[in-house]
């Protein structure tokens, strides 16, 4: 449906040609436009890669350590690192010497954060490193904390911003991924072969973040809840040729609705009264949905 249809269509439910003013209606059209969506949203797919870097420690990574004395993670063939620590104190790259079976310092890392509070550090590893046993060693006079410490053979780019934080899971803004994003769907996320939805190894979180396990890597399709595309107000409505971004049934909807926006204030009763009329729609469109939503079989493998 074009603007200009349901412009003329208002119009005509209040028995006239035209209306006093476009902007109100415009204002109207927007509101009911995401209500009348909302009855039946539509459901899109965001194909997202999650193929975590493999964290080259092998002990005891996740913490948090609290420690005085001395800590070590060590790893063979790495170019970067990523750990969060609280606390004062020192953070030593060293390698190892295999000719004098020594380590030798080849950076360091002062720890400087506010108490309990941990804060997130990372960068590159020495290139002279890249193919020796390298190892973080801390240390401090004072009580320090160290959690989630990992170092990477692998690296995206020369930008540390690219460097990923090590957690239990990787953080996907998925607003922030797509431009028509309104919500996540429920469940969120399938694989992307066998559209399998999967049962575990994710959650969410403000209704945007995406959190998938780093114990697995794949592609899947993120389901989101599409966000209608809001009317822009232009001089004559009537000559509008905007294709409004709902499907014909939930379009058929928006007249009513509007009416009862549009004479909300001056004409009270015949605002009511399309708000009735659009209740009635509305059900029989929700009815509908319920009807065609899909059966699941089971057949038990046979």
């Amino acid at each position: 449906m074009k603007v200009s249809e349901l412009y003329n269509q208002v119009a005509q439910l209040g028995f006239e040609d035209s209306l006093e003013n476009d902007d109100r209606f415009y204002q109207a059209a927007n509101r009911a436009l995401f209500q009348v969506a909302a009855l039946r949203p539509e459901v899109r797919v965001f194909v997202l890669k999650h193929k975590p870097l493999e964290n080259k420690i092998l002990s005891d990574i996740s913490g948090p350590f609290e420690k005085k004395e001395q800590l070590y993670f060590e790893a063979k063939n790495v170019k970067s690192y990523y750990f969060e620590a609280d606390g004062k104190g020192m953070c030593y790259i060293e390698k190892y010497n295999e000719t004098n079976g020594e380590w030798e310092e080849k950076g360091d890392i002062p720890l400087e954060s506010k108490i309990n509070i941990f804060k997130s550090y990372y960068g590159f590893i020495n290139s002279e490193c890249t193919n020796c046993l390298v190892r973080l060693r801390f240390c401090g006079d004072y009580l320090y904390s160290v959690k989630n410490v990992a170092m990477y053979s692998d690296i995206y780019s020369d930008d540390e911003e690219d460097i990923p934080v090590f957690n239990e899971y990787t953080r996907y803004d998925i607003s922030m991924m797509v431009d028509d994003f309104l919500a996540l769907e429920s469940p969120p996320i399938r694989y992307d072969g066998g559209f399998v939805k999967m049962g575990k190894h994710y959650d969410v979180e403000s209704g945007k973040m995406l959190l998938i396990s780093n114990e697995i890597s794949g592609v899947f399709q993120v389901l989101y809840r599409h966000k209608p595309t809001r009317l822009e107000s232009k001089v004559n409505a009537d000559e509008d040729n905007t294709i409004i971004d709902v499907d014909e049934e939930l379009a058929n909807l928006l007249p009513t609705l509007i009416a009862s926006y549009v004479w909300l204030e001056d004409e009270p009763e015949k605002a009511q009264y399309y708000y009735s009329l659009y209740k009635e729609l509305a059900y029989n469109v929700e009815r509908n949905t319920r009807k065609l939503a899909p059966v699941t079989i089971t057949n038990n493998g046979w």
